[in-house]
């Protein structure tokens, strides 16, 4: 017989469908036994058409059919034995081999279509894709042994010995069926014909493929977002994100899409080399590490000591005046952050070293969504420069003169064996990861802005979604490096011989940093807009927008379907609310706020407005009347306005589509820009980063300000609000009352 090679890995699990593991020792011998017995005549027989056995398959067919057979007692105890574990399903071959033979008159012809049946059903497995045929046949075959319901069956079969030919035997069933169109167990005869056919012309499986038509809202693109490693196990891990082809403003700056959690791409470049286990202990190791994230704050114990520093500045400084190219690559990553790989890719996309005022520097590129906006602006918004400069220790002059983008960076196993020397000699536990990772544990540890670290380190905003709406000082980034450079070059007892340079009042990041008086401009205009002697609904419109514009500035809400929620989430007594405007993170991102005493007047006024409104209206608008009611209640949103449907004005919710046709003066920039002004605007107010990432919503996995592990108090979170209060104070934002009966 031919070896036919692309179904050998199917044909090599033969014996363990045949008899499962999962059977004692004694009972799996039982059944091949009783397999070689009754299949191998009908495998002499009909093996023309059962090609896909081999030459030793068949050898062991008729060497295990010479051994002495079990007695019909010892293929009960076997069924039994089965039947009792219920492993009828399975273990079907077994099963169907070892049935008692209770309801057959005649022995020799159910033996010989028990052999057909199961060569067929092993043919057809090697072939792939048809167990449900396979797991029918063999039942009815032992049903036929075990039922009497079942047992005239055989009686219907022709004998298998009128011919050699499984394609004529086939025949002859489908001729049963033409000749006997009413039998009641044609079904069941069926089920025997469809593997005998698809044996005999070796007919594989279908592969049924179920095709889904996505369609979406608007083109969407993937896009990834590598993440830093949290170990030296060299596994690149990449977020993948979904982002609109062409986004609306707030999109561009963060994403609003919906998602139950984060999809990774996990790639290890040392994967083939790696045994087994070992993959399989990194793995398990990796998931508990994305699952610590979700519940527990990140551990900075795995940060480089003081110790290690020292001696690897000493050891660089050394081997930079021999002229170890390795070296600067070091004290590159260390000064900047940035692994060598990074900073070669980012060299041969834009000139990233360079060589400024006789003294060596980095130039990274800094650019947001929001740092480009319309000229017709530029009188009134702040200008920001794309890109700055870091300047570097002076002992990297040299080194960086003779850089160029060609010079390939170390690999991760180079850079192993230069520190190998360090840590033998000194005692210390320098790794390249641990290298890298150290300027952010340094800056941390110090109180510095996230969102000022990954400027340090040329982040891009989407993966800090903070860098979007801040306007940052580049003396500020400055001098935070000048500080973290001293600092590390001090602990070797060493000058890093940085220049002092006058400050410019240059900045970075996002123009939505609105002028002082532009925003006392721009409320005074919303307030202006409300007239009190216009019609019931266009004045509420322009009420509830100026509501919704001084609340939202307030507390940096995103610019969302029903933003503020209902009045359940306000506790006017403690003046929290909570704020649920994005969902990440396997749940929501909600927060809870105190807002300024401003916004909670502001809370106040348009309460009674709708009280108001709802006696005025209760008998001229019922409607009108019961969805105030449900706004007052908290079983409906809160904010609504009056929508023009068919020529009748109708109450709807706040959406953002809804905000752009409401009569109110349009603000020639993005709908999130009080997003951008208050979170720069803290910054400059000295608040404490963290607090800021937590009332923009923007705090890291397990530094939620009212997590778990949280020190944070409800009295510091009413101090940035009285921070809020101080700038709507000083830029006279104020509460407005609403509609009242005359």
């Amino acid at each position: 017989m031919t070896e036919l090679s692309p179904f050998a890995a199917r044909r090599g699990y033969l014996s363990k469908i045949i008899a499962p593991p999962s059977l004692p020792t004694a009972h799996r011998k039982i059944v091949f036994l009783r397999f070689a017995q009754v299949c191998s005549p009908m495998l002499i027989q009909f093996q023309q058409h059962l090609p896909l056995f081999s030459d030793h398959m068949e050898q062991r067919l008729q060497a295990l059919a010479q051994w002495p057979m079990p007695d019909t007692g010892t293929y009960q105890q076997t069924f039994d034995w089965i039947k009792n574990q219920k492993l009828l399903t399975e273990a079907p071959y077994a099963a169907a081999l070892c049935a008692p033979l209770h309801t057959v008159e005649d022995v020799e012809k159910f033996e010989e279509w028990l052999g057909v049946i199961l060569l067929c059903c092993c043919q057809v497995h090697i072939l792939g894709h048809q167990d449900s045929g396979i797991e029918s046949a063999l039942r009815e075959v032992r049903q036929i042994a075990t039922s009497a319901k079942h047992a005239p069956l055989l009686q219907f079969l022709p004998r298998t010995t009128s011919t050699d030919s499984l394609i004529d035997l086939g025949e002859e069933l489908e001729v049963l069926k033409l000749k006997y169109p009413n039998y009641k167990l044609d079904k069941e005869r069926g089920y025997l014909s469809v593997v005998i056919r698809n044996a005999a012309h070796q007919i594989e499986g279908i592969v049924r493929k179920r095709r889904v038509n996505l369609t979406f809202e608007r083109p969407e693109i993937i896009t990834t977002v590598p993440l830093e490693p949290a170990d030296e196990s060299g596994f690149d891990v990449q977020l993948l994100q979904l982002t609109p082809e062409t986004p609306d403003s707030q999109q561009a700056d963060e994403p609003a899409r919906i998602t139950p959690g984060n999809t990774l791409r996990v790639k290890d470049p040392l994967r083939r080399k790696k045994a087994l286990v070992v993959k399989a202990i990194q793995g398990q190791r990796l998931a508990e590490q994305l699952s610590s994230r979700q519940q527990s704050l990140p551990c900075s114990y795995n940060q480089a000591s003081e110790w290690d520093i020292q001696h690897l500045v000493l050891h660089c400084l050394k081997q930079l005046k021999e002229q170890d190219v390795l070296a600067g690559w070091m004290l590159l990553a260390l000064v900047t952050g940035r692994d060598p790989a990074w900073l070669h890719a980012r060299a041969n996309q834009e000139q990233l070293l360079e060589i400024v005022d006789n003294h060596p520097s980095i130039r990274l590129t800094h650019h947001v969504p929001a740092s480009s906006q319309p000229n017709e602006l530029n009188p009134i918004l702040p200008a920001v420069s794309d890109y700055f400069f870091r300047p570097l220790p002076i002992q990297l002059h040299d080194w960086v003169k003779r850089f160029y983008p060609s010079m390939s960076a170390p690999t991760p196993s180079e850079i192993r064996e230069w520190l190998k020397p360090i840590n033998e000699v000194h005692k210390t536990r320098l790794t390249p990861g641990l290298i890298v990772r150290y300027l952010e544990h340094w800056l941390l540890n110090q109180g510095a802005d996230r969102a000022i670290i990954a400027l340090l380190r040329g982040e891009s905003h989407k993966s800090r979604p903070a860098l979007s709406y801040s306007h940052l000082s580049q003396g500020d980034a400055l001098e935070h490096h000048t500080r973290y450079v001293n600092a590390i070059f001090a602990m070797a007892e060493q000058s890093p011989g940085l220049p002092v340079r006058a400050q410019k009042n240059n900045n970075l990041g996002s123009r939505l940093y609105v002028p002082s008086e532009i925003l006392q401009h721009i409320f005074i205009m919303l307030a202006d807009a409300i007239e009190p002697e216009a019609d019931i609904r266009a004045f509420h419109n322009r009420y509830v927008y100026y509501v919704w514009a001084l609340l939202t500035f307030s507390t940096g809400h995103r610019d969302v379907t029903a933003p503020m929620g209902k009045l359940s989430d306000f506790n006017p007594y403690q003046r929290t609310w909570w704020i649920s405007d994005k969902e990440r993170r396997h749940g929501l991102s909600a927060r809870t706020l105190v807002i300024p005493a401003t916004a909670a007047r502001q809370v106040e006024f348009y309460l009674e407005h709708l009280r108001q409104l709802s006696i005025y209206s209760r008998f001229q608008a019922p409607d009108l009347a019961a969805r105030c009611q449900q706004a007052l209640d908290g079983t409906g949103n809160l904010l609504f306005a009056f929508e023009d449907r068919q020529g009748s004005q109708e109450p709807a919710d706040f959406t953002p589509s809804l905000l752009a046709k409401l009569p109110a003066p349009c603000l020639p920039w993005a709908k999130n820009w009080a997003r951008h002004h208050l979170r720069s605007e803290l910054a400059k107010q000295k608040v404490n980063p963290e607090l800021i990432d937590s009332w923009m919503g923007h705090e890291e996995i397990g530094e939620e300000a009212m997590g778990r592990h949280s020190f944070v108090s409800m009295g510091e979170c009413r101090e940035l609000a009285e921070v809020i209060e101080s700038v709507l104070k000083k830029h006279q934002i104020k509460a407005l009352p609403g509609w009242t009966i005359r």
